[in-house]
């Protein structure tokens, strides 16, 4: 009976500590892998259209955004190789092939006139965004890991803040956030309600942002005839 009884609280002991501690790397969801993996993809091709943006927008506006976005996405990309590295998990080297595309699109009106260019970067960042905000909101909600439970939230106060930028530019288009489905990135009934209420969210929140800094073509002086 002793024997017994020690032999039960041994196994109820070990089950109440395995389930206290931490989740190991061999413990992640493929959907925190995926999270990691494509904010990595998203760094390498948005960081340089960034960069670009802020040196060749037409719009003032754009390039002032353009400048913060890229601030943002280096200081992103140091917080996801940290995580990665503590969960040892091989992050991509190189962006999907949808978004080289994006990127070589970006770069090859980098030198035309007018705002096709602006127009561009703003709503190719945006549609990404998008789908990087219902991942990351995905993964906060299901993640066991604490440090990816910390870092999706970031992701994604991070993508809706970006979001509300690009929109504060005047350039997004309505149809700009509704993305193609791709294999590894599929959008369920939840992830579809979810956006729906981002959308709205986003709409207020540049709502506010243009009362703050002003809608793009208003406030101008008219010139006397």
């Amino acid at each position: 009976m002793p024997f017994r009884f020690v032999a039960l609280f041994a196994a109820t002991t070990a089950l109440v500590l395995g389930c206290a501690l931490p989740a190991s790397a061999g413990e992640l969801q493929q959907t925190d892998r995926t999270l990691l993996a494509r904010l990595k993809q998203h760094t390498l091709w948005a960081t340089p259209a960034s960069r670009l943006a802020a040196d060749r927008a037409t719009n003032r506006r754009v390039g002032a955004v353009a400048v913060r976005i890229a601030d943002d996405q280096a200081r992103l990309d140091v917080a996801l190789r940290a995580v990665a590295d503590r969960l040892a998990v091989t992050l991509p080297t190189a962006p999907t092939e949808q978004e080289r595309g994006w990127a070589a699109e970006i770069s090859g009106l980098s030198k035309a006139s007018g705002d096709e260019f602006d127009r561009t970067y703003v709503n190719r960042l945006r549609a990404e965004y998008g789908s990087l905000f219902a991942l990351a909101s995905d993964v906060r909600a299901g993640t066991r890991d604490d440090d990816v439970r910390a870092f999706a939230q970031t992701a994604v106060d991070t993508s809706l803040g970006h979001l509300t930028l690009l929109e504060s530019t005047g350039l997004a288009e309505t149809t700009s956030l509704l993305v193609s489905a791709t294999e590894d990135d599929t959008l369920g009934g939840g992830d579809l309600a979810l956006g729906a209420v981002f959308v709205a969210f986003a709409a207020v929140a540049t709502f506010g942002l243009l009362r703050l800094l002003g809608t793009p073509g208003r406030n101008q002086p008219r010139t006397r005839r």
